[in-house]
């Protein structure tokens, strides 16, 4: 269906703050008809649902200024050198939407991640075998820190984003991986929060983790604690200089795993990383048992303890449609 004039201009003002047509109209509710905004009510109507999905100031929309504004929010961007904050800006405000709504079902109150990440370890390990994805995803649970994967987002592909939302934080991933992948992420993102990064309404947004940030005091505290948190030290894996192959480095994290507690995938995936042994470290990581999509892990956990009757019927699809997920 061709747009009318209204929700055509509509649909440039949101391309101009970085949110293309295709987009905008993938998260329109399926009782949606373009026929809606013909008139000047629903033409608001229409305003009003992509201010809210998207955190755009609901004025700046109906005064149909060129670029809409989004709505002020305290916001760090940590990107490698070739992407600008314009590149993820709507990105994270569309995430940012989502979490609040996560938030919004969240049953739990908040409890506030320990400073010391060792701490933080002890407390899953009494619980759990090692501080896998699971056990962490278990831990945000009943701490009342609701935890997403959204994949398809409006602008350029973020890593995570901390959010924090009236003294209340969650966290969105977006990244695909296997789930000792995705644990770094979160672990990295619960070092932002409980560190103290973030303490007003807002989002801090990690485009990239890695190398690129070796001079940025809060991405080296927040990796910092990630491997605390996973390892309980620093440890960089080695392997007394000799050749290994996948099979080799497989049964290696397995015994070290199993001994030290520590997630299997997360000891190959360090290896990888210290050694620069990336090709060896995926090989390796296929053989370790489970499931490889880290990202159904995270979003069946999240809409498992969903309270539903929070939220709207529009409000819940709209989770349904940033996270892809279809429940079974």
């Amino acid at each position: 269906m061709r747009a009318n004039a209204p929700l055509k201009n509509l649909y440039l003002q949101l391309q101009s703050a970085g949110i293309s047509p295709a987009f905008a109209r993938k998260v329109l509710p399926d009782w949606w008809d373009d026929s809606i905004a013909t008139s000047a009510s629903g033409l608001q109507q229409a305003q009003l649902y992509f201010s809210k999905v998207f955190n755009l100031d609901f004025a700046s929309l109906a005064s149909q200024e060129n670029t809409p504004r989004f709505r002020p929010v305290v916001h760090k961007f940590k990107m490698n050198q070739n992407v600008v904050e314009d590149d993820i800006r709507a990105s994270a405000h569309y995430c940012t939407a989502m979490a609040k709504l996560a938030v919004l079902a969240s049953p739990l109150p908040y409890s506030a991640p320990s400073e010391n990440p060792s701490q933080l370890r002890e407390q899953i390990l009494a619980d759990n075998e090692c501080v896998d994805l699971t056990a962490l995803l278990s831990w945000c649970k009943g701490a009342g820190i609701p935890v997403l994967h959204i994949n398809d987002v409006p602008g350029k592909k973020m890593t995570a984003l901390a959010i924090c939302l009236g003294g209340r934080f969650a966290v969105v991933l977006s990244r695909k991986g296997h789930p000792s992948e995705l644990l770094f992420h979160l672990a990295h993102e619960l070092g932002h929060i409980a560190k103290g990064h973030l303490n007003s309404d807002g989002f801090l947004a990690d485009q990239q983790m890695g190398d690129s940030f070796r001079g940025d005091a809060d991405e080296l505290e927040a990796d910092a604690y990630a491997i605390r948190l996973i390892n309980g030290t620093d440890a960089k894996y080695h392997t007394s200089g000799q050749s290994v192959n996948g099979n080799m480095l497989y049964a290696a994290a397995l015994a070290k795993s199993k001994s030290e507690r520590i997630d299997v995938g997360h000891i190959i995936l360090n290896y990888g990383h210290a050694q620069r042994q990336f090709a060896l470290a995926k090989t390796a990581l296929k053989l370790v048992p489970g499931p490889e999509n880290g990202s159904a892990v995270v979003n069946g956990i999240f809409f498992d303890n969903l309270d539903n009757e929070r939220l709207s019927d529009d409000q819940l699809a709209q989770l349904h449609t940033a996270t892809g997920y279809i429940s079974p």
